[in-house]
């Protein structure tokens, strides 16, 4: 018998409340989960999102990198740490020029000096045509695709 069905959805909907209550003290008295950051990603007036660099397309390397961004008390860019994921850590300069780059070219709200906010940018590679070059996942999730690059070793420079 389905409880959440057309016909008796309160009821359903009464024992998954019923269950909730009775396992949240449980959970609540578990083991401390480490508390997260916020992200602060309401601070985002306008983005510009960072290139995918060249080098790194041509060594097809994709890399998560994460950015946190110290706003001045004007909410100007005070400060930007880095750090990646992946096989990319060797080449984190590669990427690290062009978000600073983005990043100091973004608004910020004026409400929003001296807060840090927290931005993860994942650089991939486009199988199809269909993959869109920019996507967003809430909080602050943003993936950065960019085609295969590679190196033409016929071609010369004059």
């Amino acid at each position: 018998m389905n409880l959440i069905s057309d016909n008796n959805w309160r009821a359903g909907a009464l024992m998954i409340a019923s269950l909730v209550l009775v396992f949240a003290p449980y959970s609540a008295s578990a083991q401390a989960r480490p508390v997260e950051t916020p992200s602060h990603i309401e601070c985002l007036e306008r983005m510009e999102l960072p290139d995918y660099p060249l080098l790194p397309r041509q060594a097809h390397v994709e890399a998560t990198q994460t950015v946190k961004v110290l706003l001045s008390e004007q909410a100007t860019v005070q400060s930007i740490d880095h750090s990646f994921q992946g096989r990319a850590v060797d080449l984190g300069r590669l990427f690290n020029a062009g978000a600073e780059k983005a990043l100091r070219n973004s608004r910020f709200s004026k409400s929003c000096g001296g807060k840090t906010i927290t931005l993860v940018f994942h650089y991939e590679f486009r199988e199809d045509e269909s993959k869109s070059i920019f996507a967003f996942g809430p909080p602050n999730q943003f993936w950065i695709r960019a085609e295969l690059a590679y190196v033409n070793p016929e071609a010369s420079v004059k």
